[in-house]
């Protein structure tokens, strides 16, 4: 066989890269000093499970979550954290602390802010050839998270008419959770109604397989 019909080996055909980028959800106690940590949460679970589901590919997980982050965030560090990656796959989840900083900071983030914003971060990511997926933003009716809803569902509204339009996958964990939590304890999947619980995790982690297993 001539080296131009060579199939290429393992060490040679390149790792499909998933870049996991958002708030604390998505970082979950990563190492933020060390770039190849996961954190402990459905990034983790998810990259673990799909080892196990596509054995004979070779993945590259990275997670670029970051506790407190906002949509105007993720904007300044969306070119060095997901477009110099150059990733095959992108997962966004962002939007709870848009809503969190009005009760928090008292610092409002208009719907009309949140769509220029969230827009602009599926624009900017599509343009890198990467396959989006995109996290519904959640929060329980525990405590006070039961005064985020309407802001939360108005945000929410915003993200599925952008999936839509862009014709991105759309995760639906609020909607989902929000069902599932109807017969059980939200305190299961969430320790103060938005952070979650391993089973949360799981879930979250298990629901996007769900859309990932369409594009691999």
């Amino acid at each position: 066989m001539s080296e131009r019909t060579q199939t290429p080996t393992a060490e040679e055909t390149p790792a499909v890269k998933v870049v996991f980028f958002g708030d604390s959800i998505t970082a979950s106690n990563r190492n933020l000093l060390d770039p190849e940590d996961l954190g402990v949460g459905y990034v983790k679970i998810a990259a673990g499970k799909l080892r196990l589901l596509y054995p004979d590919t070779a993945f590259q997980f990275v997670n670029r979550g970051v506790d407190g982050d906002r949509t105007a965030e993720l904007l300044q560090r969306v070119k060095k954290d997901v477009v110099d990656e150059n990733p095959d796959y992108v997962v966004l989840e962002v939007g709870i602390n848009d809503v969190w900083c009005r009760f928090s900071r008292g610092e409002e983030v208009t719907p009309e802010a949140f769509r220029a914003n969230y827009l602009q971060l599926v624009d900017t990511i599509l343009a890198t050839g990467a396959k989006l997926f995109l996290i519904q933003p959640y929060a329980l009716k525990m405590g006070d998270k039961q005064r985020f809803r309407p802001f939360l569902e108005r945000f929410n509204d915003i993200i599925r008419e952008i999936a839509d339009v862009r014709d991105v996958a759309l995760v639906p964990v609020d909607e989902i959770f929000m069902g599932v939590t109807q017969d059980i304890d939200p305190a299961q999947f969430t320790t103060d109604g938005v952070h979650p619980t391993h089973r949360g995790c799981r879930y979250i982690a298990d629901l996007l397989i769900k859309e990932l297993k369409k594009c691999l």
